[in-house]
């Protein structure tokens, strides 16, 4: 099953944008989850992906998107995962 993780910030507004789209627009066949880097265990996630800004998603630990994405950019990411 395919992952796709988003790395936030509970103060980022952008992150919160994007975790709705996310919710909208991937498939219930794919797995989403939410890694908060105001945390610790976010923070050695993140950091063992090289993460260093915020929203940052992942597919099956490739990072794919850093900052803002479009509906279709991520459902061209998508495509290329099925």
């Amino acid at each position: 099953m395919t992952t796709v993780e988003l790395y936030y910030s509970d103060t980022c507004s952008n992150c919160h944008t994007l975790r709705a789209l996310l919710i909208e627009t991937l498939p219930k066949t794919m797995k989403f989850k939410e890694i908060n880097i105001s945390y610790p265990e976010g923070q050695c996630r993140a950091s063992e992906l090289g993460i260093m800004s915020v929203p940052t998603v992942a597919i099956d630990g490739e990072i794919v998107f850093v900052g803002r994405a479009s509906r279709e950019e991520i459902l061209k990411e998508i495509s290329l995962r099925k």
